[in-house]
């Protein structure tokens, strides 16, 4: 029993790592997403956007008998995680451009 244990716990981390690779990609894409965003004059936070991701997660969870509390709450922080990301990545820019000017 002990063996089997440690089989699904290592495909439970294998999942884990798995998910981290992710998260980390998503992130990666913030960089992106906030310098077409500043480029088009859209604003960081886009409620209509969060609404979609909201409403396709909810689908998703039903899809994939995952509580939809649960799918919410872990999209609640990946979406403010990155749009913090963005306004970072915007602040830095915006510093670095002001002192090119000087």
């Amino acid at each position: 029993m002990k063996k089997k244990l440690a089989e699904i716990r290592k495909k439970i981390d294998d999942i884990d790592n798995n998910i981290l690779k992710l998260i980390a990609e998503r992130n990666s894409l913030a960089k992106d997403v906030a310098e077409i965003k500043n480029q088009l004059g859209i604003p960081i936070d886009d409620p209509d956007r969060e609404k979609y991701i909201y409403d396709r997660i909810r689908k998703l969870c039903k899809e994939h008998n995952v509580d939809e509390n649960v799918g919410i709450k872990i999209f609640q922080i990946l979406i403010e995680h990155n749009k913090a990301l963005q306004k970072k990545y915007l602040e830095e820019t915006q510093n670095k451009n002001k002192i090119f000017k000087q």
